[in-house]
């Protein structure tokens, strides 16, 4: 049979054959071999990293996060299928989908190809640095590129699959029954576990084996026997063939993040994306939404002495609310940590050096130990350096939700961290049953802290509870942030309901949530 050149990474396809050539194509599936050469702007360089970042957490999330610690990394992906309906849409959001084009729409595929392939590297090895620090890291990235590249895997027609396992090296042959000798399709079927699947309650059993050198096939495999081994060749079903080269591509990907950690410290000195990967090694573990920039919307209000006590209950975050409320019902002092966490991020919200020091001179003079004077002594000199008043006059800054959940656990008297981490579950219980969350609210809290250690995403789920129809988009990353959506939350409620009492509509009810 005469055959054609192929275009690169696509099958060939048999000489005077009417199809679309393009219906054989990889899809610009790849094992990342080579790292991208060429130039983008530092935004494209960010946005690309976070979109790409922001699927991989979706697609944790799809799979049971890190909660499901009873399942194994091979069960997933075995299933990650199944998942393609339920995550089209997020891949198509994060430009991190391409389908094969209709007979009449080739002509420009081969340039949207180009443009996936370029936003595809970039946001991989941007990510390859921002991960190679920690063993952590490290793990969280792997399985979560694996599962990427099933997903995608999955997408290819067979003519595409075969042709793209052929350029890894792996030694795969479509299994065709000999003449004489060797096993029969029959044969395989009936020794090969899993080959028989039940769809709309009819067997269906595998029609497809590929033969290969047994070394090529995963240890586990040929003990659970999943693959038949006979003279050297294992025959695996095509059903299995993706985890074959998945296991390749992890083999791959982990080997080169050990060479990425040889160059982080030269791209962490960069001056165009050194802070942005310093950004991803401190959150990339725990981002629930893209990164907030400069250009962020501002808070629709200031916190002052004026309204502190009003945005107290209404806008601050959990880990800054208890603060302020175990200092009071205790009429004990916050610890240093305490303090350090609460003093910045009281700036940043609004006060004034000013409303500061009459804020804090307030509050920390309820414990009977501390008066007028021990405050200026003891207490003065870090709000001052918190304001760049005194010390290296750079002044202070709030934590992100990483840095505070990465804080010790607290000691007799000491309170500081993220709430969600810091308190028992029962303890945690009551402060949200006291702060009004209705418990259907409460009960996700829970279960997210308890499977998955999700403490942001928890965070998230309170701050739903309070904001009636907001998705908590834009909370998740740091206090601050928490803090603006509510303000801007509540600043557009009120603008709302002004404009309903001028064009005679009674104002909206009270959320359900402050019932």
């Amino acid at each position: 049979m005469q055959r054609v050149r192929a275009l690169p990474g696509q099958a060939l396809v048999p000489h005077g054959e009417k199809r679309n050539p393009y219906q054989t194509d990889d899809l610009g599936l790849s094992m990342y071999t080579c790292p991208p050469n060429e130039e983008v702007s530092i935004r494209e360089f960010e946005d690309f990293t976070v979109n790409r970042l922001k699927l991989l957490h979706i697609i944790d999330k799809a799979c049971g996060g890190r909660s499901k610690a009873g399942t194994s990394s091979e069960f997933r992906l075995e299933n990650m299928g199944a998942l393609r309906p339920q995550l089209a849409r997020d891949l198509r959001d994060c430009g991190l989908s391409l389908g094969y084009p209709k007979a009449d729409r080739v002509n420009g595929f081969l340039l949207e190809k180009a443009e996936f392939q370029s936003r595809d590297n970039i946001s991989h090895f941007a990510l390859r640095l921002a991960f190679c620090k920690s063993n952590e890291a490290r793990e969280w990235l792997l399985k979560q590129e694996q599962r990427l590249f099933v997903l995608r895997f999955e997408g290819l027609n067979t003519d595409a699959k075969e042709a793209f396992v052929e350029s890894t090296g792996i030694r795969a042959q479509r299994f065709e029954e000999p003449s004489e000798g060797g096993p029969t399709l029959s044969m395989l079927q009936k020794c090969t576990a899993g080959v028989k699947t039940w769809r709309d309650g009819r067997a269906e059993i595998e029609q497809v084996f590929y033969a290969m050198p047994f070394t090529e096939v995963p240890p586990a495999f040929i003990a659970g026997r999943r693959v038949v081994v006979k003279k050297g060749k294992a025959y695996v079903p095509a059903s299995s063939l993706k985890m074959i080269v998945a296991k390749k591509f992890k083999d791959l990907l982990a080997a080169s993040l050990d060479v990425a950690f040889q160059g982080i410290h030269m791209a962490l000195a960069d001056p165009r994306v050194g802070l942005f990967l310093r950004q991803l090694q401190e959150m990339g573990m725990q981002l629930v939404l893209p990164m907030r920039t400069s250009s962020t919307e501002e808070a629709g209000e200031k916190l002052n002495l004026g309204n502190f006590e009003e945005l107290l209950s209404r806008s601050l975050p959990p880990c800054m609310r208890r603060l302020v409320e175990r200092q009071r019902e205790t009429k004990k002092h916050l610890k240093h940590a305490g303090r350090l966490q609460l003093r910045p991020f009281l700036k940043d919200c609004g006060f004034s050096f000013e409303d500061s020091v009459s804020w804090w001179k307030q509050e920390l003079c309820r414990d009977p130990t501390i008066d007028s004077g021990k405050f200026d002594k003891n207490y003065m000199y870090d709000l001052e350096h918190a304001y760049g008043k005194k010390g290296h006059l750079q002044g202070q800054n709030c934590c992100g939700c990483p840095k505070l959940i990465g804080l010790p656990g607290e000691a007799v008297g000491q309170v500081h961290g993220c709430p969600f981490k810091q308190m028992d579950p029962k303890a945690l219980q009551q402060q949200l049953q006291r702060w009004r969350v209705p418990s259907a609210y409460v009960g996700e809290i829970e279960r997210l802290i308890k499977e998955g250690k999700r403490y942001q995403e928890a965070c998230i789920e309170y701050f739903k509870s309070q904001h009636q129809n907001h998705e908590g988009d834009g909370v998740g990353n740091s206090p601050l942030d928490f803090f603006k959506e509510s303000c801007v939350y509540h600043k557009k409620k009120a603008k709302d309901a002004a404009k309903g009492e001028s064009a005679g509509n009674p104002a909206p009810v009270a959320d359900a949530s402050k019932q």
